[in-house]
């Protein structure tokens, strides 16, 4: 009997709670101005380089999303999961969200603001 995979899913379409979360995202991403999205096993955004992946896993409970944010900087925040640099002047914010109110939050926008900045330079 074949077992479900759990790989990355950029398709919210069978999880309702995520989905709605993703909308409130996408929504404010793209308020920012001139981005593109594109879609792979994850959601991507660019403006000149990519800033910002959302994603779930298969086999992830609906109502939680997963994104990387990617800036020049790292910035500290007790909301985020995990800091990582990945190279010179790149470091990658990873960040677990699991309510709607942490999709519509500040410090979410912030982050996701200062991305996109970033990826305009």
């Amino acid at each position: 009997m074949p077992t479900a995979s759990n790989k990355m899913i950029g398709d919210f379409s069978g999880k309702p709670a995520s989905a709605a979360m993703y909308t409130a995202i996408e929504s404010y991403v793209m308020s920012l101005g001139a981005v593109t999205k594109h879609l792979t096993a994850q959601v991507s955004f660019s403006v000149n380089r990519k800033f910002l992946w959302v994603w779930a896993y298969e086999k992830t409970a609906d109502g939680t999303l997963f994104l990387n944010v990617r800036l020049d900087r790292s910035m500290e925040d007790p909301h985020f999961h995990r800091v990582d640099q990945v190279s010179a002047n790149r470091w990658n914010h990873h960040v677990v969200v699991k309510t709607m109110e942490a999709a519509e939050s500040g410090w979410l926008r912030d982050l996701i603001r200062a991305g996109h900045e970033f990826a305009a330079q």
